[in-house]
């Protein structure tokens, strides 16, 4: 195979040549197995060595290898990638890069490049360092060697030793301070046995190894890479007591309740803009829209994050005085408004991969990326329309709203928070609480065309589209802030899916600035030679826009390995009229459809009434994510789908 082949072509390396280190020397003679021709790269070596001090600072020294085998995998192979923050030192970074026939190439901490965190973040603390070896090409072989010194707020640290290319050796090793012990956690993987014994300074080492971890290949329509990396968490407990040993979620939850509580504590510019929100809401339900409405739209996401600060939320007064702040200012200042209108809400801890938590997850401080906001319902709002409403058995209805998203109402789920899993934070405590998964009419895609077909075949007439839920969402987001010129390329990009020529007449958004609304999209276009004709026969497809398919066929030929993740649940209605000039008939219809496949259902007709053709269709994605073993399923719906939607009418003079 290809690996096999350049790792035999490759000269050995000599320890000590070039500075090449001893160890890096040493995985270029281990042994790699064979893998397919598409592997771009494979990391022969993944160590990381810990080394727990007595206050809980935690050293780590890490060493890599990778061996690029294919162009694809240089980029990746040549640059290693850290981050520094409040709890992260890089204390020192160097890379070789050895090349048969050529000189061999070392880097220092000297050519590292600092860039920063995100472009909407005002400040940071957070560096990320970047380290390049030059002249990488295809059966280099590159080593990095790196030191970080961590003095986190949760005394844990995670190895994840899979990714998108397969690894031949990962080590873990810990070496604790008397008195101290570890629990391990594996994430995506069997569980390993250490090997446990002593290290120099230290009063007991615990070692785990692993070999031949295959790469996650990239599958359509697969899950966020996190969610199905290999990885393990490991977290320290102190000889004594130590607010940072996190044993369970409740934990977590309770130190970040402590950590964020008087930041939330409304003051009198709080209380005075809550008061000023709450004026002229007809009822209650009004006053906490106006609220959620202002934290989201008139507070600008600008992060400036120092210290704890990423973590630590800034005080509501501060927040509501800039007028921006990250998602858990945002959060926070909606808290304290809520509060000073006597609506009590607790801070929602989530990640917006999905899949990245869930029940069986270890708890682990660093399995977040975002901060939304649980309000507790008052009695006098009925929440029959408002799909984002949890129930809890202590807390009542809680309604779950992300002030971040820009165009989600208050009432609804943004895509990424539907059916997640989010860690409540409450009562001093906190525990894992699964999101509302809506049902599907609550992300709707409606679709309503009138034309004409005339004598020469040309096509005329408008469609209405009606938004809701995550497809307003979609929509609101291209099209919110855009010119005229930008709405009609919008406009265009999608009608040159189904047509190789038209023109458009006239277009129109309603209700883009009003999260609360549906989303009214009013297109009129013209489609030359849309009817074909041949041997006396005219063939028109009724199904005139819209692809509900989804291509799950993957370049390779073996199994599904991930599980299919559709996104989200929908329903999505399609009607369209085609007025026939004079003189046509209709020859011959195509069959209906019906299929009903448990997760997704789909159904089309296609009638003739006098002149007119109606067509007809429903798809509705019932599970918005299906196991691997149910891929062969998916694939054959979809085809019969595609099939179906391609289909047309025979027309006849």
């Amino acid at each position: 195979m290809l690996g096999a082949a350049l790792l035999l072509a490759f000269a050995p390396v000599r320890a000590g040549a070039a500075d090449i280190p001893e160890w890096l020397a040493a995985a270029a003679l281990l042994k790699v197995a064979d893998h397919s021709p598409e592997t771009e790269a494979v990391y022969v070596l993944d160590e990381r060595d810990v080394k727990v001090g007595r206050d809980g600072t935690i050293l780590a020294s890490c060493r890599m290898a990778l061996r690029v085998l294919r162009p694809g995998g240089i980029d990746q192979a040549r640059r290693l990638v850290v981050a520094s923050g409040f709890d992260t030192r890089i204390l020192s970074m160097k890379g070789w890069g050895v090349t048969e026939g050529r000189k061999t190439a070392k880097v220092t901490v000297k050519d590292v490049i600092e860039t920063g965190l995100a472009p909407d973040t005002l400040y940071t603390d957070i560096s990320i360092k970047i380290l390049n070896v030059p002249g990488v090409e295809v059966g280099s072989l590159i080593g990095f060697e790196w030191e970080e010194e961590r003095k986190p707020p949760s005394l844990e640290d995670i190895h994840t030793f899979q990714g998108p290319y397969p690894v031949e050796r990962s080590r873990y090793s810990v070496a604790l301070p008397a008195g101290w012990s570890a629990d391990a956690y594996w994430v995506n993987w069997p569980p390993a046995e250490a090997r446990t014994g002593t290290a120099p300074g230290a009063a007991k080492s615990m070692t785990w190894e692993l070999a031949a971890i295959p790469g996650i290949e990239e599958e359509p329509l697969m899950p966020a890479m996190r969610a199905l990396a290999g990885r393990l968490v490991v977290r320290f407990k102190a000889a004594q007591q130590d607010g940072r040993c996190f044993s369970g979620w409740s934990d977590i939850g309770a130190w970040y309740e402590a950590l964020s509580k008087a930041c939330r504590t409304p003051g009198p510019g709080v209380a005075e803009k809550a008061r000023a929100l709450a004026e002229g809401a007809p009822d209650t339900f009004s006053r906490l829209r106006a609220m959620a409405e202002f934290a989201q739209k008139k507070v600008r996401y600008v992060a400036i994050e120092i210290g704890i600060g990423g973590f630590k939320p800034h005080a509501a007064g501060s927040v509501l005085a800039n007028l921006y702040g990250d998602c858990k200012d945002k959060a926070t200042l909606l808290a304290a408004l809520l509060q000073a209108s006597g609506v009590d809400s607790c801070y929602l801890i989530v990640n917006t991969e999905k899949g990245c938590v869930d029940p069986g997850s270890p708890p682990s401080l660093y399995s977040f990326n975002h901060v939304i906001l649980a309000i507790r319902l008052p009695d006098d709002v009925p929440d029959a329309d408002l799909p984002a409403v949890v129930r809890h058995p202590r807390l009542g209805r809680l309604l779950v709203f992300d002030p971040t998203s820009p165009y989600t109402p208050l009432g609804r789920l943004p895509f990424y928070l539907q059916g997640n899993t989010a860690l409540l934070v409450a009562e001093g405590s906190g525990e894992l609480l699964p999101l509302p998964l809506p049902a599907p009419e609550s992300n709707l895609l409606e679709r309503r065309g009138r034309f004409v077909l005339d004598a020469a075949g040309t096509l005329q007439g408008e469609i209405e589209e009606t938004r809701r839920g995550t497809l307003a969402d979609a929509g609101r987001s291209a099209l919110l802030n855009s010119t005229d010129f930008e709405r009609r390329r919008y406009f265009e990009t999608f009608l040159a899916n189904f047509f190789a020529g038209f023109a458009i007449q006239s277009d129109e958004a309603v209700g883009l600035h009003d999260n609360a609304r549906d989303l009214t999209l009013r297109y009129r276009f013209s489609v030359p030679g849309f009817a074909k004709t041949a041997g006396g026969i005219t063939i028109v497809r009724p199904r005139v826009v819209g692809d509900k398919r989804e291509k799950l066929e993957a370049n390779n030929a073996g199994p599904r390995r991930y599980a299919i993740d559709f996104g989200g649940v929908s329903e999505q209605r399609d009607e369209f009229t085609i007025e026939l000039a004079e003189g046509l008939g209709v020859e011959g219809l195509p069959p209906a459809a019906d299929i009903d496949v448990g997760f997704a259902v789909y159904k089309s007709r296609t009638e003739q009434r006098d002149r007119t053709l109606v067509y007809q269709r429903e798809y509705r994605m019932l599970q918005p994510v299906l196991p691997a073993a149910r891929y062969d399923e998916a694939v054959r719906f979809f085809r019969a789908m595609d099939a179906d939607q391609r289909q047309s009418v025979l027309l006849k003079k």
